[in-house]
């Protein structure tokens, strides 16, 4: 792993930070939308503020993705020129970059409806959510056979990562704003709807590395594999602040302890700077690396 990350260039860091931070913002989007679907407990001022983080967050990630075709033509090209070379940018845009670009644009479109109220919009935010997460099976190493299996498991993995990370936001908000007795009942929902975010975030992120790579040392021993572990090793962090919330802070919050409320807050911006290690580590794994067949 650190001969893959030695030999990157400067267009390879730019490929893997440009790609992360439209990782991030499309999480978020999506995130945003299915947070306001699946927790009940949210008051109607934390919905507006969810609703306008969910429109800015598709925004910004419409427009790292625009600038990811030309930073990619650049990349598979190995030098600057290839930004604005028309033959490498029809061929990224008629790739698989290019058509999960456009699914994903299509969700995020849908996802603009947050901020209005109604069942209808929300529907529609969701279903733009949806569309966004599976378009992340449409391009990388998913793309492989058996097909279906791997882009059912990605998008599993992707509607997991998004609900976590979109949850954040109104949980901290709630936090910060109070009363505490609102806040408990966030936190607490969201604990127990975790419970099933971590199980696909496990199952599908597991089956996926054994199904493109094996289960074997070997593949745990090469370079995707090490990427692979180091997530893991990251994300067991952010299992545990989620345990120390659940279990420590959010009891605390609803006793109105004091300082409690801070502690939360602090907890969920560390939580929420570990998913952006997560999302680093997984765009540098899928730039400079592939996992060997099994």
């Amino acid at each position: 792993m650190l001969g893959a990350l030695a030999q990157a260039d400067g267009l390879a860091w730019a490929s893997i930070l440009v790609k992360a931070a439209a990782y991030a913002a499309a999480l978020i989007a999506a995130g945003s939308a299915l947070a306001n679907a699946c927790l009940g407990a949210l008051d109607a001022a934390g919905r507006r503020r969810l609703g306008r983080i969910g429109a800015a967050s598709a925004i910004a990630a419409a427009a790292l993705g625009a600038l990811g075709l030309p930073v990619q033509a650049a990349f598979l090209a190995g030098a600057p020129e290839g930004t604005v070379d028309p033959t490498i940018l029809g061929l990224v845009a008629d790739g698989p970059l290019g058509a999960a670009m456009a699914w994903r644009a299509l969700g995020l479109a849908l996802i603009l409806a947050l901020p209005r109220r109604g069942g209808a919009a929300a529907g529609l935010a969701a279903a733009g959510a949806a569309v966004v997460c599976a378009s992340f099976a449409l391009r990388g190493h998913s793309v492989g056979e058996p097909r279906l299996l791997l882009g059912a498991l990605i998008t599993a993995h992707m509607l997991a990562l998004a609900f976590w990370l979109g949850a954040l936001a109104p949980l901290a908000d709630a936090a910060r704003r109070g009363p505490p007795a609102l806040a408990a009942a966030l936190a607490r929902e969201f604990g127990a709807k975790a419970l099933w975010a971590v199980g696909a975030l496990v199952l599908a992120g597991a089956g996926l590395f054994v199904r493109l790579a094996g289960a074997s040392a070997a593949a745990l021993g090469s370079d995707y594999g090490a990427f692979f572990a180091i997530k893991l090793a990251v994300f067991a962090g952010v299992l545990g602040l989620a345990a120390l919330n659940r279990l420590r802070l959010t009891p605390a919050l609803a006793a109105e302890a004091p300082g409690a409320a801070a502690r939360l807050r602090r907890s969920i911006g560390v939580e929420a700077a570990l998913i952006g290690v997560v999302l680093l580590i997984t765009a540098a794994a899928t730039t400079l690396t592939a996992p060997a067949p099994p």
